[in-house]
């Protein structure tokens, strides 16, 4: 069964509503992008929030230790480092650890998997930020060997429209969206619900 991640959580409402519907995993972005929240905010989400049916993802791009450390310290259960980390560095994580890459990368996937971490996450080429575009990339001309179906992760374009498509063609063990469940840059309930449901669909 592949699992669900539903990121870039900016409210209470959202991250509960996200957790009741069945999503995994939720996300909130501690770096530069139009969803970053501080550490302080998250940390007054996390209090308020029931998540014992739901690990917490804090996405943070090249932290310091000391900035990851404190990160956990909120509660979290996963940082997802979105930057240019060094395996070494995440391997000091990596029991709480999801290790992101562009599909562009010029790292070979046995290379990405290497990486000590739960789950290695595909996502679109980088744009404005490190984090992914929001964008869907080639499917079809992405190169899968190397891919370790256990830990694979995909982000980038998912929506519910294409969800089912992208589970044929890569079978994740993780699906990863943001800006594919929100309207008018905010969260749509009906989205997420129905991005959830299609998933369990067809995994």
């Amino acid at each position: 069964m592949t699992k669900v991640k539903i990121c870039g959580m900016q409210t209470i409402e959202d991250a509960q509503y996200a957790i009741d519907a069945g999503a995994d995993f939720i996300g909130f972005v501690l770096a530069p992008s139009k969803r970053q929240l501080t550490i302080d905010e998250m940390r007054g989400i996390l209090e308020k929030l029931d998540t014992k049916n739901a690990g917490t993802v804090g996405v943070m791009v090249n932290p310091s230790r000391e900035e990851a450390e404190e990160a956990l310290e909120t509660g979290l259960d996963y940082i997802q480092f979105h930057g240019d980390e060094a395996p070494a560095f995440v391997e000091d994580f990596k029991d709480h650890a999801i290790k992101a890459f562009p599909s562009n990368s010029e790292l070979g996937n046995s290379e990405k998997f290497e990486y000590p971490s739960n789950f290695i996450l595909i996502d679109s080429p980088r744009k404005e930020y490190y984090g992914g575009s929001g964008s869907q990339f080639d499917w079809e001309a992405f190169d899968q060997e190397g891919l370790e179906p256990s830990r694979f992760a995909l982000a980038g374009g998912l929506k519910p429209e294409n969800i089912g498509e992208a589970i044929s063609i890569f079978k994740p063990a993780l699906v990863d969206v943001s800006s594919g469940v929100e309207s008018d840059g905010k969260k749509d309930p009906e989205k997420v619900s129905r991005f959830i449901k299609n998933v369990k669909e067809v995994s």
